[in-house]
């Protein structure tokens, strides 16, 4: 018994274990919230991601703009750009077997980086950004591991 144990151990250690809980895929969302109920068809957060930025935002609706999965395994830039003046770009880092999977991200406006930082995807632990206000919303992106 003891052995299998000592295997196991020593099995994980030379694999890695990566202390995310993520999946292997990043979805990038983009959600226009507002106090005005949305069009009949419009495509709304799923109730708890709503509950969720209700608690932190505060408006009533949330209107997904555009959603994009980044694979986690590629370490190149990727794009999600729901207008030609307003996007975000996420690259995931590279890592060593064992470390924590990281993307890191920068949001552009009118050309020019307004926000940038890193996120460590981990299951049910959204990452939310603040936009721009547009109307009477404002646009958030929203980062969470799949």
């Amino acid at each position: 018994m003891e052995m299998k144990i000592l295997a196991l151990i020593l099995t994980l250690l030379v694999l890695g274990i990566s202390p995310s809980l993520a999946g292997d895929k990043v979805r990038v969302g983009l959600y226009f919230a507002e106090n005005t109920p949305p069009a009949p068809k419009a495509e709304l957060a799923p109730k708890k991601l709503e509950q969720r930025l209700n608690a932190v935002f505060g408006f009533t609706y949330y209107e997904l703009v555009k959603a994009q999965e980044i694979e986690m395994d590629n370490e190149w830039q990727q794009w999600a750009v729901p207008r030609n003046d307003f996007f975000i770009r996420v690259e995931p880092l590279a890592c060593q077997p064992g470390e924590t999977k990281t993307v890191y991200y920068e949001i552009y406006k009118d050309g020019f980086i307004v926000a940038k930082g890193k996120y460590e995807p981990h299951h049910d632990t959204p990452l939310f950004i603040n936009g721009p206000d547009f109307k009477q919303g404002r646009f958030i992106f929203v980062l969470e591991a799949r």
